[in-house]
């Protein structure tokens, strides 16, 4: 049977070496996890030289390709996996999203990562038991695989948002800086990290629209009462923040759409 093999206790860049090799490698997906003590010069799956059967990977342990105490210092297990696996990568935004996730795994195994306030509720700080028993350490691989899953499905929406970001239309108005966007996958914390006072994010596929802005000193509520004076029968929503004014949501998906159209809804803020 096709064999992974890691040491006990593992990393983030082994969880995410073996969780980017099986992404690659489909023949892998039904296989068995072996674990093996780590610091044991020239240890492998049962004695066997390492890389010396194809259906027995290592990672992070037995100085093979897969791990970089052979002398990858810039390198960790998981980004090894990657230069070696990425030609396999045919869609762009998964590649350019692999690309950011691998680096932060290479960061973070390097200590290259800067030390945070809140380094305890990281992820690397939960997926890893810290127990030297193999029922732990196949839960950390399961746990890990997991979220790195959902990672990986946010930093696809990311690229996906930079593109659509290009197609933004930027106005100045009594609010400040306004932006208006068309989109299905920019989102408030996406919209953080650019410049303006005012977002207008339309998604397209669902009609949901989202008024958004990041200041602390900014009111939305003359925009609810606007919108809500155009189009009375859908489900406008004020934020208790003041800082959002909602119609339809993932988490409100029975809303009543509003009828006023992307460029109805950028003429209220320029009226304002």
């Amino acid at each position: 049977m096709k064999t992974l093999v890691t040491h006990i206790n593992p990393h983030l860049d082994d969880i995410a070496a073996i969780w980017l090799f099986k992404k690659f490698n489909p023949e892998f997906q039904r296989i068995k996890v072996e674990f093996l003590k780590a610091g044991v010069e020239g240890v492998t799956w049962q004695g066997e030289g390492v890389d010396s059967d194809p259906e027995i990977i290592h990672f992070g342990i037995g100085k093979g390709k897969y791990d970089e105490h052979k002398g990858d210092v810039d390198d960790c297990a998981t980004s090894l996996v990657w230069k070696d696996q990425k030609s396999s990568s045919s869609e762009h935004i998964e590649t350019l999203a692999l690309e950011r996730l691998v680096e932060w795994v290479r960061l973070e195994d390097t200590g290259r990562l800067s030390v945070g306030e809140y380094d305890e509720f990281s992820v690397p700080a939960f997926i890893r038991s810290r127990d030297n028993n193999e029922e732990s350490s196949r839960k950390s691989i399961e746990l890990g695989s997991e979220i790195l899953d959902r990672i990986l499905k946010v930093l696809k929406r990311t690229e996906s948002s930079k593109i659509d970001w290009e197609g933004k239309e930027e106005f100045e108005t009594n609010l400040g800086k306004f932006v208006a966007i068309k989109s299905d996958t920019v989102d408030r914390e996406f919209c953080k990290r650019k410049k303006g006072d005012l977002f207008l994010i339309f998604n397209v596929n669902n009609h949901y629209v989202q008024f958004f802005t990041p200041s602390h000193s900014l009111d939305l509520e003359p925009v609810y009462r606007k919108v809500k004076e155009l189009d009375s029968q859908a489900s406008w929503f004020l934020h208790h923040s003041h800082h959002m004014v909602i119609c339809g949501s993932a988490s409100a998906p029975d809303s009543n759409p509003t009828k006023l159209s992307y460029q109805e809804l950028i003429d209220v803020v320029k009226g304002l």
